[in-house]
């Protein structure tokens, strides 16, 4: 697991996935100033008490809230993103370092988007829901991992080992191997969670599931 994630960093650096790694960031950055944007509207909008220390003291607590709102976005964002690059970042990981495997099958696209934006949706339900644990020390740490971890890993390992297998098989693997899957996922989670790494989740994340699913299907072949 551990070479895995290291594998992964490094490749995600790699000349090999420059082009599509700037194009994901610039997409995670816009989609992160527009979350921002909406967040900081919503609560403008919120009306005045009347009375100016209070109104003052609403106004900065809302503009920390709304940065706060944001960090644990990241991950759903991010996640958007790469339902956008998966099939050409998986593709290329199994052209490069798995020749001699049966390369996948590209989902089409469309669908792809659609199931990314699907997850996204319930990634920031979760996020937010979960967002007053946010403001407990280790709590945060561990409900973010956590509960992140699981979704996360649930969905990249489904996205990635789709290319190989049906639905049907695809999910029995998963609960087959439910604890690699879910230390997988709590490893792009905690990756999302480093500032300015975190912007390149989507490559770091699509590689290193890559990878997992590889030596899972080994084991279970």
């Amino acid at each position: 697991m551990i070479s895995d994630a290291v594998r992964a960093l490094r490749e995600t650096f790699s000349p090999s996935f420059r082009r599509v790694m700037w194009i994901s960031l610039g997409l995670t950055v816009l989609l992160l100033a527009v979350f921002g944007a909406g967040a900081q509207w919503g609560l403008n909008a919120m009306p005045l008490t009347g009375t100016d220390w209070l109104d003052t003291i609403i106004d900065i607590l809302s503009r920390f809230i709304a940065v706060v709102i944001l960090i644990p976005l990241v991950l759903p964002v991010t996640t958007l993103v790469a339902g956008l690059f998966l099939e050409s970042i998986a593709a290329e990981v199994e052209q490069k370092d798995y020749p001699s495997d049966v390369p996948g099958r590209d989902q089409p696209f469309f669908a792809s988007i659609v199931t990314a934006l699907r997850f996204t949706l319930v990634l920031i339900a979760f996020n937010l829901v979960a967002l007053p644990f946010y403001f407990i020390p280790i709590a945060n740490v561990i409900v973010f991992w956590g509960m992140n971890g699981y979704l996360v890993g649930r969905e990249y390992f489904e996205l990635v080992a789709l290319r190989h297998r049906d639905a049907k098989d695809t999910k029995a693997l998963r609960r087959r191997y439910f604890m690699s899957v879910f230390v997988a996922g709590i490893a792009i989670a905690a990756f999302a969670t480093v500032p300015v790494l975190n912007l390149f989740a989507p490559v770091f994340g699509t590689v290193f599931m890559v990878h997992t699913y590889k030596r899972i299907n080994a084991r279970a072949a």
